[in-house]
């Protein structure tokens, strides 16, 4: 069962260092390691799948692969912190999180 809001703390703690990485890729995909106990605290079960992945397009989260709100939640504190709204509003990133927890932003490259 998905309860609303269940990872926003994870995200509002992180939403500062997740900031400078969305800044940052311009130049390289960046890299946050990110801890299963983390998730776990917020009533994750032990082995369930964390993975996610979807594209901040000028703002708008399109693409969401996720079975979990945790991308839901995600992207609500990015669109709810000032800064995080301004600094995507012209940017096209791809954020992902894998089996091995570490989550990704990378650039989309224009055709």
């Amino acid at each position: 069962m998905i309860v609303e809001g269940q990872y926003l703390y994870l995200w509002v703690k992180y939403v500062d260092v997740i900031r400078m990485l969305l800044k940052k890729t311009d130049n390289e995909i960046q890299k946050l390691q990110l801890y299963k106990h983390e998730f776990e605290q917020s009533g994750h079960a032990q082995n369930a799948n964390i993975t996610f992945s979807f594209d901040l397009i000028n703002g708008k989260a399109l693409h969401i692969q996720s079975t979990t709100g945790i991308a839901r939640d995600l992207c609500q504190v990015l669109y709810n912190d000032p800064a995080s709204r301004l600094l995507l509003k012209e940017r096209k990133i791809k954020v992902s999180i894998g089996k091995s927890l570490e989550m990704q932003f990378e650039k989309i490259q224009e055709n």
